[in-house]
């Protein structure tokens, strides 16, 4: 008998350890990776955030969600992002709010999004998928970053309306960095070859 429990603490001791390599296998990984994006970026962009525990923006969209999560990394370019705002007599003026913006998800290689999720009514347009197989995967979202949340809702508040640019929609001219799926693809690829 307690040969038999010794055994299996042997057993969970083993079965932890590897889960234990496993997950700073991934983590080793996932900053292998966040170095290789931030270096991937083109001299004018700079990181404006970088946040762990995420998921891809519209993945598991109205779901509870509790599976693996990653790192979101959003980069920020150069192009100003302008809104046009209505007053209250109908008359519209552009009003310069945000910055381009490239979200970057690095999720690890065992995140998926649901399938049950993908058919939800009212689901936002959903990240490209830069980089999807192996130990790390790879999504990112062209988007703007506002200059100062005040500022947009100070404007937001005398407006009655708003018209805003849609990056995914407006995408082929939308970003100053034209192949960045390519960009970050190519070394991020090299990168987990290693």
């Amino acid at each position: 008998m307690l040969k038999l429990r010794y055994s299996k603490l042997i057993l969970i001791y083993a079965v932890l350890c590897t889960t234990v390599r496993a997950v700073a296998g991934d983590t080793n990984q996932l900053d292998q990776v966040l170095k290789t994006v931030v270096a991937a970026l083109p001299p004018s962009w700079t990181v404006v955030k970088q946040q762990s525990n995420e998921i891809p923006y519209g993945h598991h969209w109205g779901e509870n969600y509790t599976g693996p999560t990653g790192i979101l990394v959003v980069a920020k370019g150069v192009r100003p992002v302008n809104a046009e705002f209505s007053d209250t007599n109908g008359k519209w003026r552009t009003v310069h709010v945000a910055t381009e913006a490239l979200e970057i998800w690095l999720m690890p290689g065992n995140y998926s999004d649901s399938l049950s999720s993908r058919f939800t009514i009212g689901r936002p347009v959903q990240p490209i998928v830069v980089v999807g197989h192996g130990p790390i995967n790879v999504y990112a979202s062209q988007w703007a970053t506002l200059l100062s949340v005040k500022y947009f809702n100070d404007i937001l508040k005398q407006s009655t309306a708003v018209r805003w640019p849609d990056p995914q929609v407006d995408s082929s001219e939308f970003l100053t960095w034209k192949n960045w799926r390519i960009e970050l693809k190519k070394p991020i690829e090299k990168a987990l070859a290693k």
